[in-house]
């Protein structure tokens, strides 16, 4: 395996770890994307643990640049933090796993002995973040809504979603009455009831707001 990390002491601790098992060997080390597609040109690993942030070209660019040049290598990519978008990123530019840093000893080499046997690999946090982007690609929008709403605890009726995503979409008053077979007056009702829930005092702070979440 190769081990590509910036800091150096994480970098040397990990390497006196995997010197501890029979079966797991570290062919190079490198503290940037650059230095590790060098690397590659020499020898072959079955896996390469990358850090996701590094100075330069970044674990993800690097991620990129071995999978086009090398797709038989497993990367798994190493993070301090669990963050929704990276981890996103990582998985659809081709990683074949995410691991927080502070993942144990015992499930780190084991995490790299499946990476090697063509397993995808997932830290606990890593794992929940991607089973709730696969659930919110099966939901409507007003159903996203309403789950990023509830996980704030903002509670709206199922015409108030309605109504705050035709608010989203720039629907006017009229508009809004017209679809859905509402007078006026109950529209404008419905639409101060959403500026109370969501502690906004107008549409566009209302707008502003529900883009916030949903990003």
């Amino acid at each position: 395996m190769m081990l590509v990390d910036d800091q150096r002491l994480f970098r040397e601790g990990l390497e006196a770890l995997i010197r501890g098992t029979n079966d797991i060997r570290v062919i190079g080390m490198a503290d940037n994307g650059e230095d590790s597609i060098a690397m590659l040109e020499n020898e072959i690993p079955d896996v390469v643990l990358m850090d996701i942030h590094m100075p330069g070209k970044d674990g993800i660019k690097t991620t990129v640049h071995i999978k086009e040049l090398y797709p038989s290598i497993s990367v798994v990519m190493l993070t301090s933090f669990a963050d929704d978008e990276l981890i996103i990123r990582g998985i659809n530019v081709g990683a074949d796993g995410f691991l927080l840093k502070d993942l144990n000893p015992d499930n780190l080499t084991r995490s790299i002995r499946d990476a090697a046997n063509g397993q995808y690999v997932l830290s606990g946090e890593a794992a929940r973040i991607l089973v709730t982007y696969v659930r919110e690609l099966t939901l409507d929008k007003e159903q996203i809504l309403r789950k990023r709403l509830e996980n704030r605890g903002i509670s709206l009726t199922k015409r108030e979603l309605t109504i705050a995503n035709m608010l989203l979409s720039g629907d006017t008053n009229k508009t809004i009455a017209q679809e859905l077979y509402l007078g006026e007056g109950t529209v404008k009702n419905y639409i101060s009831s959403i500026y109370h829930k969501l502690n906004t005092k107008n549409r566009k702070g209302t707008v502003q707001y529900l883009r916030h979440i949903l990003t």
